[in-house]
């Protein structure tokens, strides 16, 4: 492989980042391989000491998938970075989307529960209605309000939990990246 194909495939590769910084990236590769070229290093020497274009495409593209999570939260965003890192290794399906995955599972099932809490006092009130409740009337209006607020109360909190799961695992990304990329180094 020499110059002009290392270039080629690097920024076919790097699709996915927008073009300003893709040609930033491709222009410090360029000035890498000037200063390399003027100390008397060959193509071949420079390109083996950066690496494939493959890996340097994967790395670049897990850190603006995080960078990119990081700035605009989503869970698109999110999702993508989450691949990226699981690409960098494939022990990474364990230590990444295993946790992510619980997670997940735990979030939903509370962010249901809260909606379930919030919606059970139109069944309470549908029960009172057809006269097929428990207890009095001003019991069963009781417990609806008191479900409805606990609903509403755990679906706020359900918000701000999101949110803090959301950073949580932009880190525990960012942290398994440092992992992967100490450990190629090494």
């Amino acid at each position: 492989m020499n110059k002009h194909e290392f270039f080629l495939n690097l920024e076919h590769l790097l699709a996915p980042i927008p073009e300003y910084d893709r040609k930033e990236i491709i222009y410090d590769y360029e000035e890498h391989f000037e200063v390399g070229m003027e100390n008397g290093k060959s193509e071949n020497e420079l390109i083996a000491e950066l690496g494939s274009p493959q890996m340097i495409a994967r790395d670049l593209l897990s850190d603006y998938r995080i960078e990119r999570a990081e700035k605009d939260k989503s869970v698109k965003n999110l999702s993508r970075a989450i691949f990226e890192t699981i690409s960098l290794s494939l022990l990474n399906i364990v230590f990444v989307l295993g946790p992510v995955i619980g997670l997940i599972g735990v979030f939903v099932s509370l962010c249901a529960t809260s909606i379930i809490l919030t919606l059970s006092p139109v069944l309470m009130i549908v029960s009172i209605l057809i006269g097929n409740s428990f207890g009095d009337v001003f019991t069963n209006i009781f417990v609806a309000i008191t479900l409805c607020s606990l609903g509403l109360i755990m679906g706020i909190g359900m918000i701000h939990v999101g949110k803090f799961f959301y950073n949580m695992i932009l880190r525990y990304i960012k942290f398994n990246i440092q992992i992967v990329k100490g450990g190629k180094r090494a």
